[in-house]
């Protein structure tokens, strides 16, 4: 019995210790065979690490190649996380404060808790570098580096950044760069890190065209914030890299394991002509400048606040120059914009200079609207037998109305007797148009309610022209309806929602409601000048891949075009042939015929052909008024008007003496074939000097002309 119970319990321990030995034996089968691959993927990634690289933009070159916006090397101060992790709180605070103090004294200032703050910053990945400082001198380079053990996890980099070798020079058209914010990278698909302890990796790609590589994003990267470097963001943007990097078991990198080197993005060639562009800029500063302090005939301030010149190529719609004032310098928001900077540059007493004021701003466009009335005049039909004329004695008395109110005056009463189409432009008679717009509302049941918007819309105005920029205003257009609307919407801001007379002939001047940008009467009036095709502005021409990056990428043969941009036709305007004719003999006399509102100012500054086009004085409640003036050439019959500029400048004066003045000076030389060159920041003591003179006379320059 004993010796059966040991058998018994020999072989119970045996089973026991067989069933032990069998699962040690799974249990290590299953860790070398079945997880082997997770454990060598998680122990790779303890001691591999993927680094993000952002590659160079593309440069952005005016219609020569001339680049407008280039790169550079920076050197920046960053932190490499990985290693601080391993310390406490203490420790990485006097490790913080060390590194503070250092860059300090080097000339780099910065607080402790600054970067306390970046490193704290969960929308940065696990993977990248944090930025502290952009743009570090060679000396704090080598200090660091000599005294890496001092500094652990910090790390000395170099990355592409913004420069601008015409300083702020079309600024408001080229744009600028900043850093990818939460909202921008979840445009693009990606997802923004959350703080827990598990960092996602915040990455989304750029949706590219078939058969191109992806240009994913990171926060912390650069992307356009304004201007062509938005509007082309896909294009510009660099084809990032990557480092795969070996570290030890304290974070230090210890090779590296492969790379992909970024590819630099495309090429953007402008349709601006970069010497067109900044004489245009340099006059409409030396004008507005000169105006600042002065008063008009009522003593009213001419403030000047800002202004802008558009030039374009009424056969193509491409734009040669847009300027505005006041600009900026996009060279200082390349390493970030800073609260303060903000605030002046969205300052409105300065003039808000971040606003590109040739698309964003909108005015009262007064008597350049008479091209638009005009032209509803002739398409309805109203002008033609039995309204060929009207007598303008200076004032105009509304038909059915009694009262002073009744009555609407030419600019100083002058009476011009009686006049046509052609000479009512030539003259700006007001009268003649407050005829015309009391017509059409009276025999509305004939013409409709809004023949002059309608003609107006044509030319596009109230819509935005789909000029390849971004944040253009579309003016307004007011109408009958939308008056309705508007009191339905909110009674307490308007007496009632009816329409009248009044409405009716103010809107045929150009007043009221009427809000149009300076580049829809560039675009607008470059329609009439071609023969009625309304083109869509454009300022991109073509995308170009450089094929030897060390040469100039706009030099012939160093390039292969990627994408080309062609015209595109927005719209028609058409009208009898003979009441075309009329309204272009009325354009052509503002400028060519003695009695010419602008007549006077473009004999003294005289363009090497005939130009036509049309002055406006728009009143302003409690402002001195806004000056505009919207002219092309050549105008000379049977020849295509190459060019057509607008000016425009508030709290300025009449059209006569300030804007079409401008408009003649900058177009003078452009006409000529004999621009002075724009001046790169290198060369500015040389050129500045050339160009002198001229800023000086164009700032004197005052015509005597009239309101128009």
């Amino acid at each position: 019995m004993d010796t059966d119970s040991s058998h018994v319990r020999l072989s119970a321990i045996g089973i026991v210790a067989l069933s032990l030995f069998l699962v040690m034996f799974v249990r290590l089968w299953f860790l070398q065979g079945i997880d082997r691959q997770r454990f060598e993927v998680a122990s790779a990634s303890n001691r591999l690490r993927v680094i993000h690289e952002e590659g160079p933009r593309g440069r952005i070159l005016d219609r020569n190649g001339v680049v407008i916006v280039d790169n550079r090397t920076s050197i920046t101060v960053a932190l490499d996380r990985e290693p601080l992790r391993k310390m406490t709180p203490e420790e990485r605070t006097a490790r913080f404060q060390y590194l503070a103090d250092t860059l300090t004294n080097l000339n780099v200032p910065i607080k402790q808790n600054q970067i306390q703050a970046r490193y704290d910053d969960k929308r940065y990945s696990p993977q990248q570098s944090v930025p502290l400082a952009d743009d570090v001198t060679e000396e704090v380079e080598i200090y660091l580096s000599e005294r890496a053990t001092e500094f652990p996890g910090v790390v000395v980099e170099s990355r592409s950044v913004r420069t601008y070798p015409y300083g702020p020079l079309a600024s408001h058209l080229v744009g600028y760069v900043g850093e990818i914010n939460d909202k921008e990278l979840v445009e693009r698909g990606g997802e923004t890190a959350t703080p827990s302890s598990t960092l996602p990796t915040t990455t989304t790609t750029q949706k590219p065209a078939d058969g191109a590589p992806d240009k994913d994003y990171q926060l912390g990267d650069s992307i356009g914030k304004s201007g062509v470097e938005r509007t082309a963001e896909a294009t510009l943007r660099a084809v990032p890299g990557e480092r795969t990097i070996e570290v030890n078991a304290r974070g230090d990198m210890v090779d590296i394991v492969s790379r992909t080197k970024p590819k630099a993005g495309d090429d953007v060639w402008l349709t601006i002509d970069i010497n067109v562009q900044s004489y245009a800029e340099l006059l409409l500063q030396a004008k507005i400048e000169a105006l600042r302090g002065q008063t008009d005939k009522d003593g009213k301030p001419l403030a000047a606040p800002q202004g802008s010149v558009v030039i374009q190529d009424p056969q193509n719609g491409q734009v040669i120059a847009m300027a505005s004032y006041p600009d900026y310098d996009p060279s200082i928001l390349v390493n970030g914009m800073s609260t303060e900077l903000w605030k002046r540059l969205t300052d409105a007493s300065a003039g808000l200079p971040l606003n590109n004021w040739a698309m964003q701003g909108t005015y009262a466009p007064g008597s350049t609207f008479k091209l638009f009335s005009a032209t509803a005049g002739a398409q309805s039909g109203f002008i033609g037998p039995g309204h060929e004329t009207y007598m303008d004695n200076g004032v105009y008395k509304l038909k059915s109305c009694k009262g002073e109110k009744c009555e609407f005056r030419n600019a100083g009463g002058e009476a011009h007797g009686r006049v046509d189409l052609a000479r009512a432009l030539t003259v700006s008679s007001d009268v003649y148009f407050y005829w015309l717009g009391e017509s059409f509302w009276v025999n509305r049941g004939q013409y409709g309610e809004t023949p002059i918007q309608d003609a107006a819309a044509q030319y596009g105005l109230g819509q935005k022209t789909g000029i390849d920029l971004p944040g253009e205003n579309p003016g307004r257009l007011p109408t009958p309806a939308g008056r309705k609307a508007a009191f339905e919407a909110n009674p307490e801001a308007f007496i009632n929602g009816n329409w009248y007379t009044g409405d009716n002939i103010i809107t045929a001047t150009g007043q009221g409601d009427v809000l149009a940008t300076p580049l829809q009467l560039a675009d607008a009036y470059g329609t009439f000048a071609n023969g009625g095709t309304r083109f869509k502005p454009e300022v991109i021409s073509k995308v170009t891949r450089a094929t030897d990056p060390t040469l100039p990428p706009g030099q012939p043969g160093n390039f292969a075009v990627v994408h080309e941009v062609g015209s595109q036709v927005a719209g028609r305007v058409e009208m009898p042939p003979e009441a075309a004719q009329k309204i272009w003999e009325g354009l052509w006399g503002v400028t060519q015929n003695s009695y010419g509102t602008a007549s006077a100012s473009w004999h003294a500054n005289p363009t090497a052909w005939p130009m036509a086009g049309k002055t406006g004085t728009a009143q302003v409640n409690g402002k001195a008024d806004t000056s505009l003036f919207v002219g092309f050439g050549p105008a000379i019959a049977g020849t295509p008007a190459n060019y057509v500029i607008s000016v425009v400048i508030p709290e300025a004066g009449f059209g006569g003496d300030v804007a079409a003045p401008l408009a003649f000076r900058i177009m003078q030389p452009v006409s000529q074939g004999a621009v002075p060159p724009a001046c790169p920041i290198a060369d500015h003591a040389a050129c500045d000097a050339a160009l002198q003179q001229s800023i000086e006379a164009s700032a004197r320059d005052v015509g005597s002309g009239g309101p128009g």
